[in-house]
C-alpha cells in the first residue's frame, strides 16, 4: 500500500507558496507544467503530514490550500 504525505514549499520568510500531495520523492522534484518552482534550498521543503491514505492526503491538501489561500486568485499568501 502506498503511503502519501502533504508537503509545502516555503519562501525564505517561512510562508508557503505551494502545498502538494506526494509519495516517494515528489516533494523534491520539479513538477512538469507547474508554474511554481521547487526551492533550491531543501530546508524550505517541509513535510506537513505523513503516513496517509490517498483519500486522506487529498482531503488534507484541500484543507491546507483553503487555510493558506491562493495568491493567484487573491485569497491568500
Amino acid at each position: 500500500m502506498i503511503k502519501y504525505y502533504i508537503y509545502a514549499w516555503l519562501r525564505n520568510d517561512g510562508s508557503p507558496y505551494y502545498i502538494g500531495k506526494g509519495a516517494g520523492k515528489r516533494a523534491w522534484v520539479k513538477h512538469p507544467g507547474c508554474e511554481a518552482k521547487r526551492p533550491n534550498d531543501s530546508s524550505l521543503i517541509v513535510i506537513m503530514e505523513s503516513n496517509l491514505t490517498e483519500i486522506g492526503a487529498l482531503a488534507l491538501e484541500r484543507f491546507y490550500i483553503r487555510w493558506y489561500g491562493r495568491k493567484d486568485i487573491g485569497t491568500g499568501i
